[in-house]
């Protein structure tokens, strides 16, 4: 981990946050979080996992207690695998939901459902407005969702991750959608160690690539790289309430 961080900080990216999957996942987060300056954690349980999950609530608050904990995540509903059944997953994202308001954290949420479906979106839409009247903060990651799903979303508090998706060839809707989305609504993110940007794709992610997508996302919005890194980190270390001299 001391390398990656490394060698991320050599391309400008100094403030990583290692986003969980399941109990295990969180754990380790928190383990390098820990042993890494820079470095900070979320824990959650990813809708894939929801079927899996055994452990109570009362393991991720422990969690939550240790330094360097910055949100609840990743979780959320996955429609277009189904490998946790839909009821499952969607009484876990409740409950980290309910966690993340308790704890007055960020919440960091996949969503995804199958072509030709928005019931993925519909519930979490309906979910995440609650979430946000009652006073939660949430970043939709990795954002595949339409210009419509876009604004519908940011009318209820919605934050944005624009990832390696935004370099592909073939990924004009997702450049359309993310261009509709104020800039202050917008963070950086790998989803390391997939989708990794152009000309990286197809091999494992890092967050070294972070300032490629910076470029394209500059390029979309008619600003300077420089512009573009410098309001992006803002957003994040807002969200995220990370010290003042977090940067990314």
């Amino acid at each position: 981990m001391k390398r990656y961080c490394a060698e991320a900080a050599e391309d400008g990216v100094k403030t990583l946050i290692l986003c969980a999957g399941n109990y295990a996942d969180s754990l380790t987060a928190s383990q390098l979080a820990a042993e890494n300056p820079g470095v900070f954690f979320a824990a959650g349980v990813h809708p894939h996992e929801a079927d899996g999950m055994t452990e109570g609530m009362e393991l991720f608050r422990e969690l939550a207690a240790r330094e360097k904990f910055a949100a609840v995540g990743e979780i959320g509903l996955d429609f277009y695998y189904d490998t946790s059944d839909r009821t499952v997953q969607r009484k876990v994202f409740a409950a980290f939901l309910s966690l993340a308001l308790e704890l007055g954290v960020p919440a960091l949420i996949h969503c995804r459902d199958r072509e030709g479906s928005t019931l993925a979106y519909d519930i979490s839409l309906e979910m995440l407005a609650d979430f946000h009247h009652a006073g939660g903060r949430y970043l939709l990651h990795c954002f595949a969702g339409t210009e419509a799903y876009a604004e519908k979303f940011l009318d209820v508090g919605a934050m944005f991750g624009v990832g390696g998706m935004l370099t592909f060839k073939m990924a004009e809707n997702i450049r359309r959608t993310v261009s509709s989305i104020p800039l202050e609504r917008l963070v950086l993110e790998t989803d390391a160690p997939y989708l990794a940007p152009v000309p990286f794709r197809g091999r494992p992610n890092h967050s070294r690539y972070i300032p490629l997508i910076a470029e394209k996302l500059a390029f979309l919005k008619g600003i300077s790289l420089e512009q573009c890194a410098a309001r992006t980190t803002e957003n994040a270390r807002r969200f995220f309430n990370l010290p003042e001299d977090a940067a990314s």
